[in-house]
Formats: structure tokens, sequence, C-alpha cells
């Protein structure tokens, strides 16, 4: 069984919606012409904590048997000093996962490795290149898109930033399915209440069913009336994650499938095919400066091409 097999039908769809809109190309060239990819990398090293076997071993270490277990190379991993509880994986070139320290004071233990192990899945599912080209659009801002309209239009580029927050939301549910090959769904799903900023007290007593119920009750305005239809529609526009309570009920249901069930009885049969790192045709000048992550961000801005 291959990944492919595993990905959700919604992360499958999006993409496909995505690589069908004409400017996708050239936005993705103008992205790693720039060195977006290395920018990232390097403000990340300098401002982060590397965590490894000798620095805070108790959280480094849980990456390694997971990653095994994939069959995927130890991505190197960060420690953020910010209060918000968040993860993400980035660099597509070399992909690295940031966790922070709202993250590792809220969660410990197996619910920590639901979460590694939701990020390791987005580099099995081969996510990290166009999560770098929406981290680049999304992070540097409207400037960066901008700069960009003279070339692309605002016909192309609007329906680009669209496509790109659909797929980055289906793409967590395809990550979430990875997960549930190393923890229980429930624990995925206590991770990402404590994620929510839901009090511990209340999430060590949480009834999980009834929390996924409210994600189901939500997921089906799609098949009701025009009016639940927009209602859903309006509510994800701008989101680029699920919504909790949806992500526990997709967990929960993927857990119950006949492909996880033939997953867990037979781990064998699973086949990631991994150990390498996705390919993308780039045309990128070899010749290009890139920027040093002390300088100015005006400067950063204008090297870009953006101007304030």
């Amino acid at each position: 069984m291959k990944v492919e097999e595993i990905i959700h039908p919604g992360d499958i769809k999006a993409l496909n919606t995505l690589k069908s809109i004409p400017g996708l190309p050239l936005l993705m060239e103008k992205v790693f012409q720039y060195g977006y990819d290395e920018i990232s990398w390097s403000e990340n090293i300098t401002t982060n904590l590397r965590l490894s076997e000798t620095q805070m071993p108790e959280i480094y270490n849980r990456l390694p048997p997971i990653c095994e277990r994939f069959g995927i190379p130890i991505p190197e991993l960060y420690l953020q000093m910010s209060p918000i509880a968040n993860a993400w994986t980035s660099g597509h070139s070399k992909p690295y996962i940031v966790v922070t320290l709202g993250l590792i004071k809220r969660i410990k233990g197996e619910e920590l490795d639901a979460v590694l192990a939701h990020e390791c899945g987005h580099i099995v599912c081969e996510h990290v290149l166009y999560q770098t080209l929406a981290n680049a659009i999304f992070s540097v801002g409207a400037s960066f898109t901008d700069s960009i309209v003279g070339i692309l239009g605002n016909v192309t580029i609007k329906p680009l930033k669209q496509a790109l927050i659909a797929w980055s939301r289906a793409s967590e549910l395809s990550a979430d399915r990875i997960a549930c090959l190393i923890t229980p769904a429930a624990t995925l799903a206590k991770a990402l209440a404590r994620i929510s900023m839901i009090p511990r007290y209340i999430v060590d007593g949480m009834d999980i069913d009834t929390w996924a119920q409210q994600g189901k009750d939500f997921e089906a305005l799609k098949d009701g009336s025009a009016w639940n239809k927009v209602v859903r529609w309006i509510s994800n526009a701008d989101v680029d994650h699920p919504f909790m309570p949806v992500r526990a009920y997709e967990a929960l249901q993927w857990e119950s499938s006949e492909t996880y069930q033939m997953i867990k009885q037979n781990p064998s049969c699973l086949n990631l095919g991994m150990n390498k790192t996705p390919q993308v045709k780039e045309t990128i000048n070899p010749n290009r400066t890139f920027l040093s992550i002390d300088a100015p961000l005006g400067n950063v801005l204008s090297k870009l091409g953006i101007h304030k």
C-alpha cells in the first residue's frame, strides 16, 4: 500500500485544482528564484533553538522512531520561544520541523508524538513544496503577491491564493491520517484540543466522540440547503487549517476505515516509498544573491521586488 492510497480525497482534489491554475508555475519560479526557502531557513536557524540528542533530548528523541517508521530522513527539529501552541514544517530542499514553547508546555507524551507524526506526515505526503509556496505568500503577506500582480494579473492571483488556502486546509487532513499510524485518533484529537487552548482540566475529561460530532455537523452543511453551503463556504473562505472538531471527526472516521484497519493488522503492507526528496522543475538563476538574515526588512523587501 502506497501513500497515495492514504492521502485524503480532498487533498488530491484541491491539489489538482491548484495545479490547473495557469499562473502557478510562474509564481513558484519567482518564490524560489528569490531564495525564499533559504531566507526562511536562515531566519529559523538564527532565531530558534535546534534540538538534538544533547539539546533537549526528551523532546528530540521522540522524533527518530517516527521517521524510522515512515522511512524518511530525520528532519531538523527546532524550538521557537513563542507562547502560542503551534508546530509546522517548512523547507522544500531540506525539510525541518518547528515546535513552539507553548506547544511543548501543553502537550506531552503520546500527544506530542501525534503532533510530530503529523508534521512528518507533511513530508511523507510531499506537501512541503506547496507549503513553502503558501508560506512565502501568506507570511511575507500581501506585499509579495502585490509585487507579482503586474505579471500574473488580479484575475490569476486571486484564484491562486484561494486555491492555496483550500489545498492547505485539505493537506492537514492527510497529515492527520499519517499521524494516526503512530498514535490513536483520540490521542491526536486531544492534542488538537490542547492546541485550541481548551484548558487542560477540560481536555483531560473531554468526550472526544461528542466533540468530533460538532465537526461532523459542520461538514454536513455542504450537503444541506443552498444557504447552508454558503455559510460553510464563508466560514472556510480565509481559513488555511480545518476547524479542530472537523479534524477530530475526520481522524476518527479514518481510524474506522478498511484501509486503516488493513495497515494496523499488517504494518508490513505499508510502503510509503520515501527516503527521497520530492523534486520540482525550477528555473533558478545560479548566480542569485541570498539575503543576510540581519539585513533590515526594507532591504529584504527591496531585494524581493516589494515596495511599501
